[in-house]
């Protein structure tokens, strides 16, 4: 692409900061959510609410959720992931909005940047129902308490290593390898039209849930609202997908990033199980 086809500072900040917008929205309704349940008083967890800051919602003390309690922790779910997810697409959407302005240019058809954006979404809303199916029925029969950790060190030491062999196993580096290089999922699987751009940010949402999901996993085990360790794997996966190596290191910094957290969380649940 020549120069004229390239975003201008304008449209890049748009993208940029739209989506970090929402992000940080995330993070706020997260942050006002962490306060709530530290500072409330235990009693008040049987007020009827709605994952609003200041309705005081709490995961019911006795582990008996209702139809409701459900609904919160998958909304808490999606709305967690959009916060921590959103960043590491931001150069994967600046791609997708590029190409649009140079079919743009050439009298082709056009779509709307957000929709591919949507679509991505899309995959970790899917993702966030699967995890609340499976936390739910944890919290009924006790392996989990009322502040979403893991209370059984057989749970956590079979959830961290499972996380730990993905982490080792091919289909790992395969989806980071898609997640780090999207020009060839933009470029060579371009679908026009709103459906298709829609089902191109699904595409690549679900690269990025095959590649990340045994990560968030683990929040079964150190707290699904523990913020540290969330923004901690934040962190991780920022790294892991954005970080710019020379392309002679690109396969051995996969492998590192990779391998090194797999023995790591291998050798805690190992530890977990015999503990």
């Amino acid at each position: 692409m020549n120069s004229q086809e390239q975003l201008s500072r304008i449209q890049k900040n748009i993208v940029i900061f739209g989506i970090l917008a929402i992000s940080i929205a995330g993070w706020y309704f997260l942050f006002a959510m962490d306060s709530n349940m530290s500072s409330m008083s235990m009693n008040m967890h049987t007020m009827s609410a709605t994952w609003l800051p200041n309705t005081y919602w709490m995961p019911p003390v006795d582990n008996n959720w209702g139809s409701n309690d459900f609904y919160q922790l998958i909304i808490m779910w999606i709305i967690m992931m959009t916060a921590m997810m959103s960043p590491s697409i931001i150069p994967t959407v600046l791609m997708f909005a590029t190409v649009n302005k140079s079919k743009q240019k050439n009298n082709l058809q056009y779509t709307p940047t957000y929709i591919f954006y949507f679509g991505y979404l899309i995959a970790w809303v899917l993702f966030s129902i699967v995890i609340s199916v499976i936390q739910y029925p944890l919290h009924q029969v006790s392996l989990m308490n009322p502040m979403m950790s893991s209370i059984n060190n057989y749970l956590s030491g079979i959830v961290l290593i499972i996380a730990g062999i993905y982490q080792l196993t091919p289909y790992k580096n395969a989806c980071l390898d898609k997640c780090r290089s999207p020009l060839s999922l933009v470029m060579s699987n371009w679908r026009d039209g709103n459906l298709g751009a829609l089902r191109m940010g699904l595409d690549h949402g679900f690269y990025c849930v095959f590649c990340c999901w045994f990560l968030m996993a683990i929040l079964l085990v150190a707290g699904v609202m523990n913020l540290y360790f969330v923004i901690i794997l934040t962190i991780f996966v920022l790294l892991e997908k954005l970080i710019l190596t020379p392309s002679s290191f690109e396969k051995t910094f996969q492998k590192l990033i990779t391998v090194i957290p797999g023995i790591c969380f291998i050798g805690v649940g190992i530890y977990f199980l015999f503990y």
